[in-house]
């Protein structure tokens, strides 16, 4: 009888301890991030196989009401561990994950905005195809926006001037001819210009910026030679990355057009690019060649992170 006492409770011993291990766990790496890159990765570990998860706007409060979740999904766990990707946004983020009947929360904090996705989108392209003029038409270009800008500073002085004499009255009329003559020669060369300018879009078509960008992470551009890469969130480009193969930093013709279209996207964005160019060119001589992160650049607000892998570059733009 003592014998079977005995295995009775050896018994009941092994199945507390066995239900304790199969007790539902999640945890969470940390409950509060911040944008890295276009997204922040949100790591845990969890003895389930998958790990749910609610995505709503706001802090914790907040995202307590019933707006519908801007984001919902699923992951399943390898080795007990899991990690999900979260595409940053211009508000704060709450992430409610569950596993097993367990819960927990992460908050997200927001991304700066670069810039509206028109504005980046309408200074890139101009910018491009201008390269892609000749250099008369490019002198041309330059010229008539000159231009342009003198006779609307004209155009308004005139409107204030309030002259009463008679001289100057007419002196005031010779000037309003003399915008007249000028508005119409500046029409006639934005003509004679037209046709090459679309000369010119059709030349880098492949590179220029799409008109609409969908919301989250996208390729907006790739080619060959680099691939740019946005985060957008309702028409606010909270983040940029452009990925460049590292055997075309060897080539002179790909190097030649991935700094083209860097330079102008970072100009395009309000960075200095011929000093972000410069500060690049010093870190990938001073780079460790084991490492596989580097030192950030900052230039006018922005920060322009690099990073490697054993085939790629990334360069991400964030503010």
């Amino acid at each position: 009888m003592k014998k079977l006492f005995g295995l009775l409770v050896a018994a009941a011993s092994l199945m507390v301890i066995l239900s304790g291990c199969g007790a539902p766990t999640l945890s969470v790496q940390s409950h509060h991030l911040n944008p890295d890159g276009l997204a922040a990765v949100v790591k845990g570990k969890s003895n389930q196989k998958n790990v749910q998860y609610v995505i709503k706007n706001g802090s914790h409060s907040e995202a307590q009401n019933n707006e519908a979740p801007i984001g919902l999904g699923g992951t399943d766990t390898i080795s007990g561990a899991y990690a999900i990707t979260v595409p940053t946004k211009a508000v704060k983020q709450t992430m409610r994950l569950s596993a097993g009947g367990k819960h927990q929360t992460v908050t997200i904090a927001k991304a700066n905005v670069l810039s509206d996705y028109s504005t980046l989108q309408n200074k890139y392209n101009q910018a491009l195809t201008g390269t892609a003029l000749s250099k008369k038409d490019q002198k041309l270009a330059a010229g008539m926006k000159k231009q342009a800008a003198d006779l609307k500073k004209t155009s308004e002085a005139l409107k204030t001037n309030k002259a009463t004499s008679m001289s100057a009255m007419q002196a005031k009329a010779k000037q309003a001819q003399q915008i007249k003559t000028d508005a119409e020669k500046l029409k006639r060369e934005q003509i004679q210009l037209a046709g090459a300018m679309k000369q010119a879009q059709a030349s880098v078509k492949d590179v220029l910026l799409p008109k609409n960008a969908k919301s989250g992470v996208n390729n907006l551009v790739k080619t060959k030679d680099f691939t740019i890469r946005t985060n957008v969130d309702n028409q606010k480009v909270v983040g940029i990355a452009m990925m460049v193969p590292t055997k075309g930093l060897k080539n002179k013709s790909q190097m030649k057009s991935f700094v083209m279209s860097f330079s102008i996207l970072a100009n395009s964005v309000g960075a200095n690019a011929k000093q972000v160019l410069k500060d690049f060119q010093k870190i990938t001589k001073d780079k460790n060649k084991s490492s596989t992160t580097t030192p950030k650049i900052h230039s006018n607000g922005l920060t322009f992170s690099l990073g490697y892998s054993t085939t790629t570059l990334y360069i991400f733009i964030t503010k």
